[in-house]
Protein backbone atom coordinates (compact mmCIF):
# COMPACT_ATOMS: atom_id res chain seq x y z
CA UNK A 1 0.00 0.00 0.00
CA UNK A 2 1.19 3.34 -1.16
CA UNK A 3 0.64 6.20 1.21
CA UNK A 4 0.72 10.10 1.05
CA UNK A 5 0.59 13.04 3.32
CA UNK A 6 -0.74 16.31 2.47
CA UNK A 7 -0.48 19.59 4.38
CA UNK A 8 -3.51 21.86 3.86
CA UNK A 9 -3.46 25.27 4.92
CA UNK A 10 -6.90 26.09 4.33
CA UNK A 11 -9.20 23.74 6.46
CA UNK A 12 -12.45 24.71 4.53
CA UNK A 13 -11.66 22.50 1.58
CA UNK A 14 -10.85 19.37 3.55
CA UNK A 15 -14.83 18.55 3.30
CA UNK A 16 -14.86 18.89 -0.47
CA UNK A 17 -11.43 17.08 -0.90
CA UNK A 18 -12.50 13.93 1.48
CA UNK A 19 -15.44 13.67 -0.76
CA UNK A 20 -13.68 13.31 -3.74
CA UNK A 21 -10.67 11.11 -2.42
CA UNK A 22 -13.25 8.76 -0.87
CA UNK A 23 -14.82 8.69 -4.71
CA UNK A 24 -11.82 6.96 -5.57
CA UNK A 25 -11.95 3.06 -5.83
CA UNK A 26 -8.65 1.91 -3.64
CA UNK A 27 -8.22 5.09 -1.82
CA UNK A 28 -8.93 5.50 2.15
CA UNK A 29 -9.02 8.48 3.83
CA UNK A 30 -7.25 8.68 7.38
CA UNK A 31 -7.43 11.74 10.13
CA UNK A 32 -4.08 13.26 11.21
CA UNK A 33 -4.62 11.30 14.46
CA UNK A 34 -4.84 7.85 13.30
CA UNK A 35 -2.14 8.50 10.84
CA UNK A 36 0.08 9.77 14.24
CA UNK A 37 -1.33 6.94 16.11
CA UNK A 38 0.37 4.35 13.71
CA UNK A 39 3.48 5.87 12.68
CA UNK A 40 4.03 6.12 16.96
CA UNK A 41 3.38 2.44 16.62
CA UNK A 42 5.93 1.63 13.97
CA UNK A 43 8.61 3.80 15.81
CA UNK A 44 7.76 2.16 19.24
CA UNK A 45 8.03 -0.72 17.45
CA UNK A 46 11.55 -0.59 15.61
CA UNK A 47 12.86 1.25 19.13
CA UNK A 48 11.69 -2.21 20.39
CA UNK A 49 12.78 -4.38 17.88
CA UNK A 50 16.33 -2.82 17.94
CA UNK A 51 17.09 -3.55 21.59
CA UNK A 52 15.58 -6.94 21.42
CA UNK A 53 17.50 -7.59 18.26
CA UNK A 54 20.59 -6.44 20.35
CA UNK A 55 19.82 -9.18 23.03
CA UNK A 56 19.53 -11.30 20.51
CA UNK A 57 15.89 -11.89 21.25
CA UNK A 58 14.96 -13.35 17.61
CA UNK A 59 17.55 -15.64 16.92
CA UNK A 60 16.74 -18.23 14.74
CA UNK A 61 13.69 -16.70 13.55
CA UNK A 62 13.52 -15.85 10.06
CA UNK A 63 12.81 -11.83 9.80
CA UNK A 64 13.70 -10.80 6.26
CA UNK A 65 12.20 -7.40 6.38
CA UNK A 66 11.26 -4.77 8.98
CA UNK A 67 7.45 -5.80 8.26
CA UNK A 68 7.84 -9.06 9.83
CA UNK A 69 10.06 -7.56 12.52
CA UNK A 70 7.22 -5.34 12.80
CA UNK A 71 4.32 -8.27 12.71
CA UNK A 72 6.06 -9.97 14.96
CA UNK A 73 6.64 -7.54 17.63
CA UNK A 74 2.65 -6.50 17.08
CA UNK A 75 1.46 -10.59 17.63
CA UNK A 76 3.89 -10.52 20.29
CA UNK A 77 2.02 -7.53 21.89
CA UNK A 78 -1.36 -8.84 21.71
CA UNK A 79 -0.78 -11.64 23.32
CA UNK A 80 1.09 -9.64 26.01
CA UNK A 81 -2.18 -7.72 25.92
CA UNK A 82 -4.61 -11.08 26.40
CA UNK A 83 -2.47 -12.27 29.14
CA UNK A 84 -3.38 -8.98 31.54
Amino acid sequence: MTQMVINIEDASIIPSLKRILNALKGVTVCEGKELDEELSVVAESIEIGYQQARNNKFAGRELTSLDDLVETLRQENEKADGDI
